[in-house]
């Protein structure tokens, strides 16, 4: 089992409305960054539901501590920290990441490719 950060933002954005950022630390040539998600449902799942999380592009590790607004663009509108914290990952790739939260486990699998989005499911597990 590996610890990396996990980094849970409610943002309230004009364009796409209410939604979770669920970011994991990562590494892209040598930099750290953060992989991001979009939930649409502002929350994580109850027993065996599955949310759409939406793999967004990567964001700047400077990201990680971001609370505030953003003025401009797609994600214009509020941003407020949930959780920012180092994590238990017991599977980190591509196309899974399997997380353990609030002392629950938590999955990130890919589901699909839509109209040239990386659609996932985020289950409890």
């Amino acid at each position: 089992m590996k610890k990396r950060l996990l980094v849970i933002q409610e943002h309230d954005a004009v364009k796409a409305g209410l939604h979770w950022d669920v970011r994991f630390e990562d590494e892209v040539n040598g930099e750290k960054v953060l992989r991001s998600f979009a939930v649409p449902k502002h929350r994580f799942p109850n027993k065996k539901e599955q949310l759409l999380a939406i793999q967004v592009e990567d964001h700047p590790w400077s990201y990680r501590n971001f609370e505030g607004h953003l003025n401009e663009g797609y994600g214009e509108g509020d941003v407020k920290m949930i959780f920012n914290d180092y994590v238990d990952i017991d599977r980190y790739e591509d196309k899974k990441i399997i997380f353990n939260h609030n002392s629950e486990k938590y999955q990130i699998h890919k589901s699909m490719w839509l109209k040239g989005k990386n659609m996932f499911n985020l289950i409890k597990k």
